[in-house]
């Protein structure tokens, strides 16, 4: 049978069950050799080591964490819709813009002689077109294709005119929502092509993207509770939520999906991206400091 040997003072116990009389014998000796002082530091190391596997264990019960996660944000390549020569650059790398502020200017005069010559097109047109006023009823066979020759060139005329007008105004490249101005990639003097990416605009609001390993993701749900810590501010820990979790693996959306029908199947683990919305009241204070490609690490509890 086995026994319970009392190790320790009479405030911290330590019971150790004993199988043998061996082990009891050995047991003894070694109580024994202890002094009072040290029976109790013992039986204070035995109740914190429990704690810390205690800890530990509901840490991975109630918790999931990554390491793979990282501030997030909207992302606007600002970009030319006509083909131009950069005039004035009215913004710096960095800088704070609200909607619809001016970026940057291209050259306008080429598109000012178009608007001329569209004007003038539109101006012949509706004045050969107008040959016809008051004799639409009187038309014969003959004058029926010159009257529709002339209508067709006084529609398309106008299209003309205002196609040249839109590419006018496009000389004018504004922000499209507020945000911060990033590196620019055009200079004056520059030719730019249309569609050619000049500088990117990132907006204020930011979150979170951690991807989670997929068995990790089983038991997290929209709403969930998340603590945040960002490497570049050591000084906080922000909370957060969980907002959404993706519809698909991150390498679903990659450029090259994998096709795992075909040839040998290796099995790898997959991370899910999960959204994490960063509250509001936390954030307050570090608005300006938190920028996209940030490293972070994430901890949701997830009962």
């Amino acid at each position: 049978m086995s026994t319970t040997e009392v190790i320790g003072d009479s405030n911290v116990l330590l019971r150790t069950p004993v199988k043998s009389a061996k082990l009891q014998k050995a047991i003894n000796t070694f109580n024994d050799k202890l002094s009072p002082k040290q029976k109790k530091l013992v039986g204070i190391g035995a109740i914190l080591f429990i704690g810390l596997v205690g800890y530990a264990t509901y840490k991975m019960m109630f918790f999931e964490s990554t390491d793979d996660s990282f501030v997030k944000s909207h992302v606007h390549v600002v970009s030319s819709r006509v083909t131009g020569t950069v005039q004035e650059i009215l913004v710096k790398e960095n800088q704070l813009v609200k909607k619809g502020d001016v970026l940057l200017k291209l050259d306008p005069r080429d598109f000012e002689v178009a608007i001329k010559i569209a004007q003038a097109n539109y101006s012949k047109a509706h004045k050969d077109l107008g040959r016809f006023k008051g004799w639409m009823d009187q038309l014969g066979p003959t004058d029926r294709p010159v009257f529709d020759s002339y209508q067709a060139n006084a529609l398309i005329s106008e299209a003309e005119l205002t196609k040249a007008q839109l590419q006018f105004e496009y000389t004018t490249i504004k922000a499209a929502e507020d945000g911060k101005v990033g590196r620019r990639a055009a200079e004056t003097g520059e030719i730019v092509q249309a569609g050619q990416a000049i500088m990117p605009l990132v907006e204020s609001v930011v979150w979170i993207e951690a991807n989670f390993k997929e068995n990790q993701v089983a038991k997290m749900r929209p709403g969930q509770k998340v603590e945040i810590k960002i490497d570049a501010i050591t000084e906080k820990h922000f909370e957060g939520v969980v907002d959404s979790i993706a519809p698909g693996s991150g390498s679903t959306f990659s450029l090259l999906p994998p096709d795992n029908a075909t040839g040998n199947f290796t099995k790898i683990v997959q991370r899910i991206p999960v959204k994490i919305a960063i509250d509001s009241e936390s954030l307050k204070g570090f608005e300006d400091r938190l920028v996209p490609g940030m490293s972070t690490e994430v901890t949701v509890k997830v009962h």
